[in-house]
């Protein structure tokens, strides 16, 4: 039957024997200290500390009011050279107001059979916008969870990338955007974590900015959504 799973318990039970182990028992954290660490932290702050740490990444951060947005998305993407811009499907624009003016604007198609279509033009976009589900200001990282309206491809290919961020969703660290995902048992296919563009440090130690996906990251705090 799709979606369960069968004979778990029989199958764990002779694991356990064959390997000599005891019962698998779930972890539990020693203390609540990763729950704790930065809890007090006003937004402020958060976002000071998100700003430094986007420095370090290298990726360009910026704080604006809802009012600004579609006017910063054009701007960015003037500064980015113009090009096919990628957009997911996504409900978000539409409740946030968000235009984005370009006459070549693609969108990321639903149903298996848009795959290589989808992937196409990801590879062909120079730009593409998303928002984030959750930004982590200790790493300056941000959450995005693959789903039918936008693959990974979407986050991964174009070669300038622009994130939507409503402050709201300004988390401490992992721990918080983590204890979300667990509890609202998400269904999107992968959840990613990105820490500003790709980048190598393995290649004669030197580091080395877009080796293998966007050249540029654009963190776009929206303070008031």
């Amino acid at each position: 039957m799709a979606g369960s799973i069968q004979n778990r318990e029989s199958f764990l039970a002779t694991l356990q024997e064959k390997l000599g182990s005891s019962p698998y028992e779930p972890y539990v954290a020693p203390t609540d200290l990763p729950m704790r660490h930065l809890s007090e932290e006003p937004i402020d702050e958060l976002l000071k500390m998100a700003k430094k740490q986007a420095a370090s990444v290298s990726a360009n951060f910026l704080e604006i009011t809802a009012s600004e947005l579609n006017a910063t998305l054009a701007d960015l993407i003037s500064k980015a050279g113009g090009g096919q811009v990628l957009l997911p499907d996504d409900p978000q624009f539409a409740e946030f107001g968000v235009s984005v003016s370009t006459d070549k604007l693609v969108y990321w198609q639903k149903g298996a059979e848009h795959r290589e279509e989808n992937i196409s033009n990801a590879q062909h976009a120079n730009v593409a916008i998303a928002f984030a589900k959750f930004f982590l200001a200790e790493s300056a990282t941000i959450a995005v969870e693959s789903s039918a309206g936008q693959g990974r491809s979407l986050h991964f290919l174009p070669t300038h990338y622009i994130s939507i961020i409503p402050q709201s969703r300004v988390v401490p660290d992992m721990a918080r955007a983590a204890q979300w995902f667990d509890a609202n048992k998400t269904t999107g296919s992968a959840i990613n974590f990105i820490s500003g563009p790709s980048n190598s440090g393995d290649i004669e130690m030197e580091l080395v900015i877009g080796l293998h996906g966007p050249l540029e990251i654009n963190y776009v705090i929206v303070k008031n959504l």
